[in-house]
Parts: C-alpha cells; sequence; structure tokens
C-alpha cells in the first residue's frame, strides 16, 4: 500500500512539456502592463475616433453603392473599430470591469455613429440599387464566423506584439463597417430583411473577434491569478457564444450548399423533357421559398427546334421526385427551327456555305433576344427619377433617357447618376439629357485668370450638359470687380483672358465658342471675377443676366 501511495503521476508527453516551455518563454518576453495601458489608451472614446468612424462608413457605403470592392477596402484603411474590441476582449481576459463599460459605450457610439452616416447619405443618394456587394452582406454563414475568428486572432497577436497592427486593423474593419453600412442602407430604403441580416453579421463578427481576442489573451498570461471559479464562468462564456453562433450560422451554409446543389441539379435536368430534340438552356432562375412556404420555383429559357408539350409538369415532377420538395416549373419555349424536312436541309446546306454566316448570327440573336428583354428591363428600373422621354434600343445597345424637371437635382446629380449607369452597364452607351437649368458663373481667383477651387469641376458640368442639349454654339461673358467708372484697358484685358480660357475649353470639347465684346461688372456685384456661358444668339430682352 506504501508503495503504490508514493507511485509518481504519470509522466507528461514531450512534446506537451515543450508546448509548456515555449508558451512560458513567449510569456515572460512580454510587458504586460504596457499592452494593458496602450489597450486602454486606444480603446476610448474620442475625436479622433468619432471622425474616422463617420468617414470610414461613408466611404463604405459609396463603396457598396457603387459596387466597387476596391473602394471598401479604401474605408477600411482609416476605420478606428480595432481598439474598443481589444479593449473589450483584453478586459474580459483580466476581468475588469470599467475597461468592459468603457469598450460597450465607444463601440455603442461608434454604431449609431456609422449607422446615421450610412443612412444620411443612402436616404440623400439618387443610386438606392441592391448590388452584390451589398447583398453579400446580408446572409451570413459559419465560414463568416471563421473569418472573424481568424482576424481576432490576428488582431490580438499584433496587439500583444506590437507589430502590424495597422494591418490587422484593416482586417478587422472589413468584418465589421461593410455591414454596418449594409444596416444603414436598409433601414434608409425599409429593406428590413437586409438590415436584419447584415447587423446578424455584424454582431457575430464583433463577438467573435472580441472573444477570439480573450482567448489569445489569456493564453500569453494575461489573468493568470484569477481564480479556478472566474476561468470557469470567462471559459463557459466563451464556448457558449461561439456555439450560440455556430448553430444558426452552420444552418444557413447548409441552406446555402442545398441550394447550390438544387441549381446544380436543376441546370443537368431541365433539358431532360426535351431528350432527342436540339434544345439549348439559354438561361435559369431558381427560387427558393420564404419562411413559411415549401415550394421552389424554376424559370428556364430554352431554345428549342419543337416544342414540347407538357414539358414543364415533366420536369416539375422530377425534379420534385429528386429533391423531395413541391417544384413550379415555368419553361418558356423558343423555337428557333419549324422542323420542316425541306427547310431543314436547305438551312444546313447554306450553314456549310460562305452563305451561312448570317444564319448563324440570326440563331445567336433569338439566343441573346432573352437576355436583352430583361436588360432593357433593368436598365429602365435603374433610373430613379421621372421621365420626359426614353430611347432605349436594345440592339444597338444604347439608352438616352431625357430627364423631367426634378427639385433638388442639380447639373453635377444627373452628370453623377449617369456614369454610374454607364458603370453599372458597360457594354451599353448611355446618356441622360438633364432638363434646362440656369448656368452657374464659372468663379475666378481675384485680379488673376486662373481658376477660382472647384471652377474646373463647374466647367466641366456645364460642358458635359451643352453636349447633352445639343448646343452647337455659345457666348462667353466676362465679369470684373470693379465699378463701372474704373473701368480700365487692364481690366479688360483680364477679363477677355479669362473668358478665353473658359472658351478654349469649350472648343476642346467640341463647342463653337465666342467671347462677347461686353465686360459685365459694378451692378452685378453677385457675379464679379466670374465667367457666365449662355446659349447663342440671345433675344435683346435676354441679354440681362439671368439670377442664380
Amino acid at each position: 500500500m506504501t508503495d503504490t501511495a508514493e507511485q509518481k503521476p504519470p509522466r507528461r508527453p514531450e512534446w506537451y512539456r515543450r508546448l509548456r516551455v515555449a508558451r512560458w518563454r513567449g510569456i515572460r518576453s512580454i510587458d504586460h502592463m504596457e499592452v494593458v495601458d496602450h489597450v486602454h489608451e486606444e480603446g476610448g472614446v474620442s475625436g479622433r475616433y468619432l471622425f474616422m468612424t463617420a468617414m470610414s462608413c461613408g466611404i463604405a457605403i459609396l463603396g457598396l453603392l457603387l459596387s466597387s470592392p476596391a473602394v471598401i477596402i479604401g474605408a477600411m484603411l482609416i476605420s478606428p473599430l480595432m481598439g474598443p474590441i481589444m479593449l473589450m476582449g483584453f478586459s474580459l481576459s483580466i476581468l475588469e470591469l470599467k475597461a468592459l463599460r468603457e469598450a460597450i459605450v465607444s463601440l455603442a457610439i461608434g454604431t449609431g455613429l456609422a449607422l446615421g452616416t450610412s443612412f444620411l447619405i443612402v436616404f440623400l443618394s439618387p443610386l438606392t440599387d441592391v448590388t452584390p456587394e451589398i447583398l453579400a452582406r446580408t446572409r451570413p454563414n459559419f465560414f463568416d464566423l471563421l473569418v472573424a475568428v481568424f482576424s481576432g486572432l490576428a488582431g490580438g497577436y499584433a496587439v500583444i506584439h506590437r507589430k502590424g497592427e495597422t494591418i490587422v486593423g484593416v482586417a478587422i474593419a472589413t468584418a465589421l463597417m461593410p455591414p454596418l453600412a449594409v444596416v444603414g442602407y436598409g433601414l434608409a430604403t425599409a429593406q428590413f430583411q437586409l438590415a436584419g441580416g447584415a447587423f446578424f453579421l455584424y454582431m457575430t463578427n464583433l463577438l467573435a473577434i472580441a472573444l477570439s481576442v480573450t482567448v489569445l489573451s489569456r493564453f500569453y498570461g494575461f489573468g493568470e491569478r484569477h481564480s479556478p471559479q472566474h476561468n470557469f464562468w470567462q471559459t463557459g462564456l466563451i464556448v457558449g457564444v461561439f456555439v450560440a453562433l455556430s448553430i444558426p450560422l452552420g444552418l444557413a451554409l447548409r441552406d446555402i450548399a442545398y441550394e447550390t446543389r438544387v441549381r446544380d441539379v436543376a441546370r443537368d435536368m431541365v433539358l431532360d423533357p426535351f431528350e432527342g430534340r436540339e434544345a439549348r438552356l439559354s438561361d435559369m432562375d431558381v427560387a427558393f421559398p420564404r419562411r413559411g412556404e415549401h415550394q421552389i420555383v424554376l424559370q428556364a429559357t430554352v431554345l428549342t427546334n419543337d416544342r414540347v408539350a407538357g414539358a414543364e409538369a415533366a420536369l416539375a415532377e422530377r425534379l420534385a421526385e429528386r429533391f423531395r420538395r413541391t417544384v413550379k416549373v415555368s419553361i418558356d419555349q423558343i423555337q428557333v427551327d419549324d422542323n420542316n424536312n425541306t427547310a431543314t436541309a436547305r438551312f444546313l446546306q447554306a450553314a456549310e456555305s460562305s452563305l451561312g454566316a448570317p444564319l448563324r448570327a440570326q440563331m445567336s440573336q433569338f439566343e441573346a433576344l432573352a437576355q436583352e428583354r430583361r436588360t432593357e428591363r433593368e436598365l429602365r428600373a435603374a433610373y430613379p427619377f421621372n421621365l420626359a422621354a426614353a430611347d432605349i434600343d436594345a440592339q444597338a445597345r444604347s439608352a438616352v433617357f431625357a430627364a423631367a424637371p426634378t427639385e433638388g437635382v442639380t447639373l453635377p446629380a444627373w452628370r453623377s447618376l449617369e456614369d454610374g449607369l454607364t458603370r453599372n452597364y458597360a457594354d451599353w452607351t448611355v446618356s441622360i439629357v438633364p432638363p434646362p437649368l440656369a448656368l452657374l458663373p464659372i468663379p475666378f481667383a481675384p485680379n488673376d485668370d486662373a481658376l477660382a477651387p472647384r471652377a474646373a469641376d463647374m466647367l466641366a458640368d456645364q460642358v458635359w450638359a451643352l453636349q447633352r442639349w445639343g448646343a452647337g454654339q455659345v457666348e462667353v461673358v466676362a465679369y470684373l470687380p470693379n465699378a463701372l467708372a474704373a473701368q480700365t484697358f487692364d481690366e479688360r484685358a483680364l477679363g477677355h483672358r479669362r473668358a478665353a480660357r473658359v472658351a478654349a475649353v469649350l472648343e476642346e470639347a467640341g463647342l463653337t465658342a465666342s467671347i462677347a465684346g461686353e465686360f459685365r461688372r459694378g451692378e452685378f456685384a453677385a457675379r464679379e471675377d466670374r465667367i457666365f456661358i449662355r446659349p447663342a444668339p440671345l433675344p435683346a430682352e435676354e441679354s440681362a443676366v439671368p439670377s442664380e
């Protein structure tokens, strides 16, 4: 019995002892107090934190509206969200409740400010269409949780070792700021389902990053002196949160995998009812049921040489048997051959000759017909304001929108709208003809012929408007700063140089510009040191300057 009682505990494996030695060396190399002080300094509310949060969210929501990943990534470079998240993670590790409250307050204020910024921008923006970049942040899954965990571990490591914090902060902001901007977008456009999905992604990333920081900081010895009860409480909290997040996100990932499989199988089976015939799939869309529904809806366009009666019912039955769910099928059958043997023979003979190219091109037109019609409808729906007239030519892939007068919409806004439509429909030529608007005078620097700040943009907008209006000839009138009695040759020369500078820009844009032989000043004090562009010739009663 004595020998048994005095037996030594079993020896630990060699790898375990080496890991403990390496961890101990890592802990000893870190100044824990310095790291905690740094985290406290970066995690509080400050003017810089508020300003950079608003700017980062503003850039992020613009990138989402433009569907530009480069702009979204650029917004992350200035995001300050890493500071309060690190403070939250370390405060959970060292059980400092005051620091935890400070981190929560900082995140709450930053979240509210970001939501207000994105809401205001979307509310005032003429472009509010849902883009792929927005949709990508509205349906979180288990992979998003993994991204947040890896970002949190990288962020904690960078803070503890004080290396690469800026770069890691970009990764953390990428997981937080875009979803937060999408929440503001959903609230501004009353699309609460999108806002809810994006907010769930935001909270998932926030909690996962903070708890990952807590786990890593405990590994490096932060909070080592806590009692076993505290350690048990921390472990239970971390495991509970990760399990609670993993269940819905795992289910969402399962649904995405199921929908992908359904689309792939449906694409393989959609031509089964046309077996033995010349048939091709032009396009296909599968819509999955919402909550409370059970029916899958499949819409497809098939190019066939012979229509098949009952194709929809046959395909619906096969898909329902395969997936064990009700499937509603709608197939648009476009007949590209009348199945006449003589005509078919002539067609095949022509296809082998040099005359077959136009016929093959006509076949391609049938194949592209459905896509052109859909794109034409989407392009018309993308224009957000009332129209005076519209000319959309799907074959020429060109669209001209004559805008109706709209209160509060200026020339730069009309031009920005045209640029946005051109980017979203890159293979189309889109033009917007703005409604008649008064052209504002072009400002110049005092006593100089150099353009004032932002005057170049004003001039570019007016040139664009004159081109869209089809103005063939314009007049340029200069306004001088001195009183009428003080008119001198030098002042006239200055006005002429300014007008010549503007006229050169107009000429370069293909407009015929002439400098008016008159120099207004004194009595037009609001227009001093400015150039006014007007269509020429004007009636005598319209020679006075219109009000701004």
